[in-house]
């Protein structure tokens, strides 16, 4: 009879076996119930892999467990994207050119210089109990690294200041620990699949990567140049590790590591990975927890063995049946079962059944799976269904699989709601009925060029252009709605399509607000009104601002007013912003994690108390319409790319 570990390994490697392995990952279930105090009875003061034992499952070791270090000196340097695993084939230190200074707060937040020859850099960050209650093992980034330009050479010194080492002796210790009961994955440098995407991931914010990858790039080629060197002294002790599994990357979304970027900045790196690791008869494990959708060709053809943490729809928008038909002849699936479905509040029984159904009778053959929970098991999952799941698996996952459809096709253009027809501001439409002196078609020319330079993201134009409009005394609520939100409409429609993607969707908004900027004080002054305010927040305890910065972008895009109210925001800040902004139409809560989610009934309550007519909309990747509607919110926004069309029904 096969171990749990000699079943995993041949399904990673395209062979099938007698059932499909079940390998749910705990970690982040445990951490936060064992904070609150609601791990089940009988688990009580049990550690994940002794839960899973004691189900009969296989021990998950493929992302490590943040929490399961020697110290908290291990993740001491999370900001940077450096850690100390006790399954790392590798370790590293700084030399002595490099001076750290660290000073912790009451909450657990850590401020750290690195003092250098060339600068001093600083980060803010830690795991709080807030933290650990919302099911998040890694701490949270207050402050990045990256702040401003210079800050890219001091940290380029930092990476070139770090000694890398083997530590094969522990990293062997670790796996013979786990030993048959499950696959010991180790780890690359960081998360990141490569350079450049470790700097987008771990040393910038988000939004600021995209500014500088335009504004800065020399500077961030100079910076990934030198990190590389550090990639390199890694993958050379990593290829020539104890383990059998090596996982290089995480995290892959169309829209933040979108198609051009990944073909360009991490896709040369997979393939490097892949031809590194195969020589050495590893296998090759990525983690692609993300949106999917518009790199299934570029994950399908970068060299991966498996493909770990898939998440399909719901909570993404390419099937699970879309993922097997397009990557089961070369990539092993793991995961497959989105973490919604293990909540009870965003999916009922009958779909849960149905989608395991799917499962079964859709996945022909049935090998190169191996089903888990994707991204994790959430903080409040039914464990019910995790039982569930085993149960069904066991008496219906037996190889070969013998559904009897065939597994259907999902477009890919699956999920994209189709952008609505939208009239252009241009020339004929300016010029329509009206017979015009060349003083007319000299502010017509204006117009036009602000809607190409917007689209564009050209900011340097744009402030030429509206001041020239300005000296012409074209009127204010002009500028705005013929020229600057009417360059953002076909922003907003290739969103939709997935013609272009955030950065150039951030660069076109920078644009619109250098000039928005200028006309402020006119629009003022003439009383020129917005299509209306909207606050947008993201709940308390939850610091993910991405997806709720997007569709700021895009109300702002669309002409609206936007109050951002931050994250982590309190059911108090939120009503004092109602009450305060009382003239606002709309509020947008976001939250990201499934312990977050609840808070946003607590907000819904509470602003209902100060506020009848406000209309309010909810989003983030554990949301579904069916908790919309449980929580009584006026609506729901599956992405940033239909939220504004939403706002647009719920206000007509």
């Amino acid at each position: 009879m096969m171990t749990h570990k000699q079943r995993i390994l041949k399904v990673m490697r395209g062979e099938m076996v007698d059932v499909i392995p079940f390998v749910p990952r705990l970690d982040l279930w445990w951490l936060s119930n064992a904070t609150r105090g609601t791990l089940p009875k009988k688990y009580d003061g049990m550690m994940p892999d002794d839960i899973s034992r004691a189900e009969g499952w296989p021990l998950y070791h493929m992302v490590p467990n943040f929490a399961d270090v020697s110290s908290m000196n291990d993740v001491l340097y999370r900001a940077i994207g450096l850690f100390n695993f006790k399954q790392s084939a590798y370790g590293w230190k700084f030399s002595d050119n490099i001076k750290v200074e660290t000073v912790t707060d009451k909450q657990g937040l850590q401020t750290i210089e690195y003092h250098t020859p060339v600068g001093v850099a600083r980060t803010i960050g830690g795991l709080t109990d807030a933290g650990k209650r919302s099911g998040s093992s890694l701490g949270w980034v207050q402050e990045h690294i990256i702040k401003k330009v210079t800050d890219y050479k001091i940290v380029g010194y930092i990476f070139e200041n770090i000694e890398v080492f083997k530590q094969y002796d522990t990293c062997k210790e670790y796996i013979d620990k786990v030993g048959e009961d499950g696959v010991v994955a180790v780890g690359g440098p960081t998360l990141a699949a490569s350079p450049m995407h470790m700097i987008q991931k771990d040393l910038i914010d988000t939004t600021k990567f995209f500014y500088d990858y335009k504004d800065n790039y020399r500077e961030i080629r100079e910076l990934s140049d030198k990190i590389e060197v550090y990639f390199n002294k890694v993958l050379d002790i990593v290829a020539d590790s104890p383990a059998e599994v090596v996982l290089w990357g995480a995290n892959y979304d169309d829209m933040i590591t979108y198609p051009p970027y990944f073909d360009k900045e991490i896709s040369p790196w997979l393939r490097k990975v892949s031809a590194a690791l195969s020589s050495k008869g590893k296998i090759f494990v990525t983690h692609t927890d993300g949106e999917n959708l518009g790199l299934m060709d570029a994950i399908y053809n970068c060299g991966a063995n498996v493909a770990e943490s898939v998440t399909p729809y719901p909570m993404t928008k390419v099937k699970i049946e879309e993922y097997y038909r397009r990557w089961k002849d070369k990539i092993t699936i793991m995961g497959g079962i989105p973490e919604s479905m293990l909540l009870e509040v965003s999916i009922g029984k009958d779909e849960f059944e149905a989608f395991l159904d799917g499962c079964f009778s859709d996945l022909i053959p049935g090998d190169r799976l191996i089903f888990g929970t994707a991204d994790s098991t959430p903080p409040d999952a039914s464990f019910d269904r995790l039982r569930r799941i085993s149960d069904r698996i066991e008496k219906e996952g037996r190889l070969p699989l013998a559904g009897k459809k065939r597994p259907r096709v999902v477009q890919k253009s699956s999920g994209i709601l189709n952008a609505p027809v939208t009239k252009k501001v241009n020339e004929k439409d300016l010029q329509k009925g009206a017979k015009l002196d060349e003083k007319a078609d000299l502010n017509i020319e204006l117009l036009r060029q602000i809607v190409v330079k917007v689209e564009e993201g050209n900011t340097a134009s744009i402030k030429t252009l509206v001041e020239q409009c300005l000296s012409q005394n074209i009127p204010p609520g002009d500028i705005l709605y013929r020229g600057l939100v009417a360059g953002m409409e076909p922003v907003s429609v290739k969103f939709k399509k997935n013609e272009i993607f955030i950065p150039e969707v951030l660069l076109a908004a920078r644009a619109m607000k250098v000039g928005l900027e200028l006309i402020k004080p006119k629009l003022a002054e003439t009383k020129t009104e917005s299509m209306g305010k909207i606050l947008i927040g993201t709940v308390r305890e939850d610091m993910h601002d991405i997806g709720k910065n997007i569709v700021a972008v895009m109300f702002e895009g669309a002409g609206y007013e936007v109050i951002d109210l931050g994250v982590d925001v309190s059911n108090e800040k939120f009503v004092e912003a109602v009450k305060t902004h009382s003239d606002a139409k709309i509020l947008g809560l976001s939250a990201l994690l499934t312990t977050t989610m609840p808070y946003m009934k607590e907000v819904i309550d509470d602003v209902r108390k100060v506020s009848k007519g406000l209309k309010i909309i909810v989003g983030g990747a554990p949301v579904s319409q069916t908790y919309a509607d449980e929580i009584k919110a006026d609506a729901y926004a599956a992405d940033a790319a239909s939220s504004v069309d939403i706002i647009k029904h719920l206000l007509n």
